[in-house]
């Protein structure tokens, strides 16, 4: 179990300034002791930790880690998961109040990597590694960044970061950490993506389709002076016009189906969740959704708010920017709204169970499962966007045009 346990190690210093190492076997002056006892059969009770003298503590003061020795540790993910959930108690952090968090005080079956508030945690005891950020793209013609992330556990061939540039190059963020150009087209003016797919749009309202390979694109739309807005989510890719309808590409040729909306089309922007859930912010501030398929008698009137200034999701969460900085969650089991930041916002952008918040100051906050509860991730006073995946991942783009990625 020892590669196991280093690799649960791995997951909490990979955030850190400090280095935890394997003591010599039975060494009395390790810090943190790991042992397997026999406690019972039972489910309930996977491992423990404890840092005082308890009658089973096998060196008085220190901090042991104990797993059941009784149970059936037949899923390495299980005992993985376990191991982080206990070295987290060891380096000091208490039980977490959000369910997706894995200091959650019950296992719920179902085993994550570490959540925003894990990591807000650690980082409160012990700090951040230095530097925070890297620079990944030095580029004063840099005009956008984007983020295509997967649903699937195994990353799409075409997932990854994609840069704009003002010339129209398209570039993607290799793993190696170097730059491709998989377009260079003068006309370029938009990319979005979506799990696995990649699109773009030019200046005379065409789109296309990435194949995945070199530089190669399928037209899929054709020219018009009405489409001012791509945006891709789930599977789909959608047109935005200039009289405020949407339109979804058929998935054929260069044919698009217009969703019909149940009032004079006004759209500002929308928004998909990954089961297609389509919500529209009108320009007049009111959001209404239309689950899928799609109908014309499928729309709801959801929130009636002038305040209303941006909408984003993630998975299948739902959240939107007010003009007064709030950003608001909505519940859509219970059906209410949540306010989880009160003040500061101007740009908000999710993807996953992940949520940021960029500052009127250009600092950027990473949400951390509690209203009201926020992780400032960078100070600078620069930051314009920010874009992340559903692993955690996350990377910024100043206003000069550099890009940073956070590495602790």
């Amino acid at each position: 179990m020892l590669n196991f346990t280093s690799t649960a190690f791995a997951k909490w210093t990979a955030l850190l300034p400090i280095s935890i190492v394997p003591a010599p076997s039975k060494a009395p002056s390790a810090d943190i002791h790991i042992r397997f006892m026999s406690m019972s059969p039972s489910e309930n009770q996977y491992a423990f930790t404890n840092m005082i003298a308890d009658g089973l503590a096998l060196s008085p003061g220190l901090i042991n880690i104990t797993f059941n020795d009784d149970y059936n540790w037949s899923d390495d993910r299980l005992f993985n998961f376990t191991a982080v959930h206990e070295i987290g108690h060891a380096l000091g952090l208490s039980h977490s109040k959000v369910e997706d968090a894995v200091m959650f005080a019950y296992f719920v079956g179902i085993i994550r990597e570490l959540h925003p508030d894990d990591e807000a945690a650690i980082h409160s005891v012990y700090g951040w590694k230095d530097p925070r950020w890297s620079r990944i793209d030095m580029n004063a013609a840099t005009k956008n960044l984007i983020q295509v992330s997967s649903t699937t556990s195994t990353p799409a061939v075409v997932d990854g970061i994609y840069q704009l540039r003002s010339t129209g190059q398209v570039l993607y963020y290799s793993p190696s950490g170097s730059w491709t150009s998989v377009d260079n087209n003068k006309d370029t003016v938009q990319i979005t993506g979506s799990n696995g797919y990649l699109y773009q749009r030019h200046a005379d309202g065409s789109t296309y389709k990435y194949s995945g390979s070199g530089s190669d694109w399928q037209w899929i739309g054709g020219a018009s002076d009405n489409v001012i807005d791509i945006v891709a989510a789930s599977d789909q890719v959608y047109v935005r016009r200039k009289d405020g309808w949407i339109a979804r590409w058929s998935g054929t040729g260069q044919q698009w189906t217009t969703i019909q909306q149940p009032s004079t089309p006004s759209s500002r922007q929308i928004a998909i969740t990954d089961s297609k859930v389509l919500w529209v912010l009108l320009t007049n501030g009111d959001l209404v959704r239309s689950e899928w398929p799609y109908s014309p008698t499928g729309w709801q009137t959801v929130d009636i708010n002038a305040a209303n200034s941006a909408i984003t999701v993630g998975g299948e969460n739902f959240y939107k920017l007010q003009s007064d900085g709030k950003i608001v969650w909505l519940d859509t089991v219970q059906y209410f709204w949540s306010t989880i930041e009160n003040s500061g916002s101007v740009g908000v952008y999710a993807v996953g169970e992940f949520v940021y918040s960029r500052h009127g100051d250009g600092s950027i906050w990473r949400y951390t499962g509690t209203p009201g509860v926020w992780e400032m991730l960078d100070s600078r006073g620069d930051s314009v966007s920010v874009v992340g995946d559903r692993r955690g991942r996350v990377f910024e783009m100043l206003s000069g045009g550099d890009i940073y990625k956070l590495v602790s």
